[in-house]
């Protein structure tokens, strides 16, 4: 791991004398180590993008070196060089999970570790890949007795038993067992994705990473991305709100009604973090813990950022937290949204601005951060700093000890003393721009995505406190809940469609398990429309990926309207002139395609996919406490073979 910038060299012991030839060694090793240096640090050959803040109390694991990038002391600095290319290949990865205690801010907890790494190993690949990941459950005496792994915005097509979600597509991997997730990634799809736990609540404890897919260079124009997009380099930045207490006790929390005061018998406030990481890396000011609330804490230094180039950098950025949507902030500079959720590429017409948000949890932007004419110093850096804001929204709950604002230094080193690249793609600049007015890329007009719909489906969410569970908070979508009572019992997948509701737990007796059927065809589109009935908004990912006709990176659905909705008022396209009155608001020439979007309360989203990948495939709320008390519905689109049933049971272990 790079130096800090302010390191100091150890103190050397008296020098003795040195036989001659051990003396011209030394004066030569000496000359070349100084040679090394000067390269690196020189102002021809600038910096690499790197995250230069010790990890506390994480043990690093001795591995082989296998990739030359591997020891540049920064784990989350992307390398697109290695991988768009070469053809695709088979890419194997042997990863063990633990749990031990460590210092991610300065306050001792427990976290899970991947090969002893935290946060996990980020996976670059390239599109066509296979991948082969061996995961082993080392989490012994665990709580919940199960560990699956999802693959945040992957299509799954053919492979729906990888898609790593417990109770829906596989049973959860026991105490000291193994198992592999096998699967190609699709030709067409790049873009910046993530995988993370989907069993219990372990995301939150950091059970989570990054997974790059890198475009090839087009065979046509042989151009990358760096040129087609004028950037230096690409870096990861996976952010997340923190908590100083594990998961499940901040989940214990939440459903007990007597630790929270209610906004209404509609929404209940959401337990607030107490810290803020980066890339695994935070800074609490041990100072601010509750007396009530005591923690074992260390003081640490702010997280510090070392980038260079004259033309851009490009952040791939992914909100890994429970609850927290985020915004962000540049200083001496703008940014430009290029994509969200992978391979949703943005209009050309999206402007540039210093400040951009709110991004949600399981949402990702890349976006470029563009310097501006602001002098660099007599060594050609440039000191500046990019703030962080945790939005109040989705934790309402006041903590005293969090800061909401955090500020993060960053060094830009430059070639000269100003920046002399002159962009070709020139935006206009606003102060601010909020991602949720985003809109896509123009769709051809002969795209069957400007046809209507062979099916309209309809869903209600919502979140109240149910005095069948004792007074605890609970979810429902179209009344009924996605929670699976029992990890190691065979997955919908496995088992019948009549046997399905005998896994779940439900609101109350009067409720039972009901998953929405949708027949597939590869030219049959669906359009999902969702009502958010609460006063706070969801996020909310589907699994499903579908594949878009006429583009070349469609991978999710294309949301063609999001709307906010006076008090009191829903959209229920079967309304008669509800379809017709909000026709106006629907979006087909420049929709948005992602795979995790945020429904504002009180409103709706339209989204629109075409069925062509069967299976079962949960649709949920990813702010995690929500999602642990129900809201989720599986979504089954055509029908599961017995081939798919058979490789669904081979999930499950004695």
């Amino acid at each position: 791991m790079a130096a800090p910038l302010n390191y100091a060299p150890p103190r050397h012991s008296k020098p003795r004398r040195l036989p001659l030839c051990g003396g011209l060694l030394l004066l030569l090793v000496t000359a070349t180590l100084y040679t090394v240096v000067a390269l690196r640090y020189s102002h021809a050959t600038p910096l690499p993008f790197s995250w230069i803040a010790p990890q506390h109390g994480v043990a690093e694991t001795t591995k082989p070196v296998t990739d030359a990038h591997e020891n540049d002391g920064d784990r989350f600095a992307l390398h697109p060089e290695s991988h768009i290319s070469r053809p695709p290949r088979t890419l194997k990865f042997d990863w063990k999970v633990t749990r031990q205690q460590a210092r991610p801010d300065g306050v001792l907890r427990d976290v899970y570790l991947i090969n002893g790494e935290f946060i996990g190993p980020t996976i670059e690949a390239r599109s066509g890949d296979e991948l082969q990941i061996t995961v082993t459950n080392n989490i012994f005496n665990d709580t919940d007795a199960g560990l699956a792994m999802h693959w945040h915005g992957l299509l799954m097509n053919g492979v729906n038993e990888m898609d790593g979600v417990t109770g829906v597509t596989q049973c959860g991997i026991p105490e000291g067992q193994s198992f592999t997730y096998k699967f190609r990634i699709d030709p067409e799809q790049h873009g910046t994705y993530w995988y993370h736990a989907h069993s219990a609540v372990k995301r939150a404890d950091g059970l989570y990473g990054g997974l790059i897919i890198h475009r090839p260079v087009d065979d046509e124009m042989k151009q990358t991305d760096l040129l087609r997009h004028e950037y230096d380099a690409e870096r990861l930045l996976l952010i997340s709100d923190w908590y100083h207490r594990d998961a499940d006790t901040v989940l214990a929390e939440y459903k007990d009604y007597t630790n929270f005061a209610y906004e209404s018998l509609i929404a209940i406030f959401q337990p607030a973090a107490d810290s803020l990481l980066i890339n695994g890396v935070g800074s609490y000011n041990c100072s601010m813990a509750r007396p009530g609330r005591p923690v074992d804490c260390t003081e640490t230094v702010v997280p510090e950022f070392l980038l260079a180039g004259d033309k851009a950098i490009r952040l791939r950025i992914v909100n890994t937290g429970a609850a927290a949507g985020l915004s962000f902030q540049l200083r001496n500079g703008t940014m430009q949204l290029l994509t969200v959720d992978g391979d949703g590429y943005t209009s050309k017409n999206t402007p540039q601005a210093p400040t951009m948000g709110v991004l949600y949890p399981g949402e990702r932007m890349d976006v470029l951060l563009l310097p501006d004419e602001t002098p660099a110093d007599e060594e050609y850096v440039l000191n500046t700093e990019i703030k962080i804001v945790l939005d109040a929204e989705l934790m309402p709950m006041k903590n005293w000890a969090l800061e909401r604002i955090q500020d993060f230094p960053l060094k830009w080193r430059r070639r000269g003393v100003s920046n002399t690249h002159a962009r070709q793609d020139v935006r206009k600049v606003v102060e601010i721009f909020n991602v949720k007015d985003a809109e896509g890329a123009d769709m051809p007009a002969e795209s069957a995505i400007h046809n209507a719909p062979a099916e309209t489906a309809l869903l209600y969410t919502s979140l109240s406190v149910n005095n069948f569970k004792h007074n605890e908070p609970w979810a429902e979508v179209n009344h009924t809940s996605w929670v699976w009572k029992d990890p190691k019992a065979k997955p919908l997948l496995a088992i019948d469609r009549d046997e399905w509701a005998n896994g779940t737990e439900q609101a109350n007796h009067m409720r039972t398990f009901r998953s929405p059927w949708y027949e597939s065809g590869q030219d049959r589109w669906i359009d999902l429309v969702v009502n958010n009935v609460d006063d706070k908004g969801h996020p909310f990912h589907l699994g499903l990926k579908a594949n878009i006709i006429h583009q070349q990176h469609g991978y999710a659905f294309y949301v063609i309207a999001a709307r906010q909705l006076d008090l009191g008022r829903y959209y229920n396209p079967y309304e008669p002139g509800a379809a017709e009155q909000e026709a106006q608001f629907i979006n087909t020439k420049t929709p948005l395609l992602k795979d995790t979007v945020y429904i504002p309360s009180r409103g709706y989203v339209a989204l629109r996919f075409r069925a062509n990948n069967p299976g079962v495939w949960l649709m949920h709320c990813h702010v995690l406490w929500h999602q642990a008390v129900g809201m989720g519905v599986v979504l089954q689109i055509g029908n599961i073979t017995e081939l798919t049933q058979q490789k669904a049971s081979q999930t499950c272990m004695a």
